[in-house]
């Protein structure tokens, strides 16, 4: 799905958890969560006589955000950096009440303290590690930027990459593996995916400011030998207080190696399960051409042309026995997918969630 030559960048925020599922004909496995709520989303903000749709065609190449970034809910909570400087200056409030050291007024300020916000960001388009890092920098400041969930803010961030979604199962090896044991299974990555995610997760350590002093950082789904370099390679790195977490795309962790959960428990690394339906590539660039395809008239009109419908127009199709997409270049690849979580504490409900979906539209 890789072109050199990206005419544009697409940003996709999610609006409902109520899924649609698409029309088109696609693998029956995984079965993944987020295509059928893109779809609502897509149709959400496409259908009727007023789509909602932002688009900047700046320095030649266009930025589209669907919907318009003006509806989207847009939570109080501020950069560190202007909590600082309200802060260090202690402007009184307009009624000339002094600010709290937090830089925010009393009813922002309990918001801030009562919420407790975890982002997962899957990498799922692959790329060196110093484009890696870009690209953590990138999501966190669309979070921000249209969300206003800033990145000192963020309890819990778990990065994971594509290829790497280990389940604790067995899986088969060959020539161009690397086998890393797990207790009693084994599970492969391939060796220079391998290399590039350390290599990636040592920048991101050394990156200051990366995240906030008071973040948690984990990864997604790594197998026991990944892992372990992991917590090794991250102790006493910047701002970085080492790898605390490793969530997996699985029910429970009962099923896990003992050597596996008892590693874990020696340094201090949580195991969290998931739901499933998201995996290691939660859209992946078949599926967004695909649900993009139903609206390549209608994309086109809306940004002058710059998204083509030539080559959008046209649904990439399954093979022959139905498990997997034809191998055919398509008009999108899709670069990273974040989700977020906002919950309050104090009630234990959630206030906020949904994905936000990076990608690079081609002509």
């Amino acid at each position: 799905m890789f072109s050199p030559s990206a005419s544009s960048s697409l940003y996709l925020f999610t609006t409902s958890q109520t899924p649609l599922p698409p029309r088109y004909p696609h693998p029956s496995k995984p079965k993944l969560v987020l295509p059928s709520l893109v779809h609502r989303t897509l149709h959400n903000s496409l259908d009727g006589d007023a789509p909602s749709l932002s688009f900047d065609q700046g320095n030649g190449k266009g930025t589209v955000i669907i919907p318009h970034p003006d509806g989207l809910v847009k939570h109080d909570l501020p950069s560190s950096s202007n909590s600082t400087s309200q802060s260090q200056s202690h402007n009184p409030s307009p009624n000339g009440n002094e600010i709290p050291e937090n830089g925010l007024l009393d009813e922002s300020s309990k918001y801030l303290v009562d919420s407790e916000l975890t982002v997962k960001l899957h990498l799922v388009s692959r790329s060196s590690p110093s484009k890696y890092l870009e690209r953590v920098k990138e999501s966190l400041g669309i979070l921000e930027k249209y969300k206003g969930l800033s990145k000192e803010k963020v309890d819990t961030l778990l990065i994971g990459f594509k290829g790497v979604d280990y389940k604790g199962k067995r899986t088969e090896t060959d020539s161009d593996l690397t086998s890393l044991a797990d207790g009693d299974g084994e599970y492969t990555i391939e060796k220079q995916l391998e290399s590039t995610i350390l290599d990636a997760w040592k920048e991101m350590f050394e990156e200051k400011g990366l995240v906030g002093e008071q973040t948690k950082l984990g990864s997604l789904y790594s197998p026991l030998n990944l892992l372990k370099q992991l917590v090794s390679s991250s102790q006493g790195k910047g701002n970085v207080k080492g790898i605390k977490v490793n969530a997996l795309d699985t029910p429970d962790c009962h099923h896990l190696p003992k050597e596996y959960t008892g590693y874990a428990r020696g340094e201090g690394v949580e195991l969290w399960a998931g739901g499933g339906g998201e995996g290691s590539d939660p859209l992946p660039s078949p599926h967004l051409h695909n649900l993009l395809q139903e609206f390549s008239s209608k994309l086109s009109s809306l940004t002058g042309g710059t998204i083509d419908s030539s080559l959008l127009g046209k649904l990439i199709g399954v093979d022959g026995d139905g498990l997997k997409f034809e191998e055919k270049r398509g008009a999108v690849d899709v670069r990273w997918v974040l989700s977020y979580t906002l919950v309050s504490k104090t009630r234990n409900v959630v206030k906020d969630k949904g994905y936000i979906v990076a990608a690079d539209l081609y002509p």
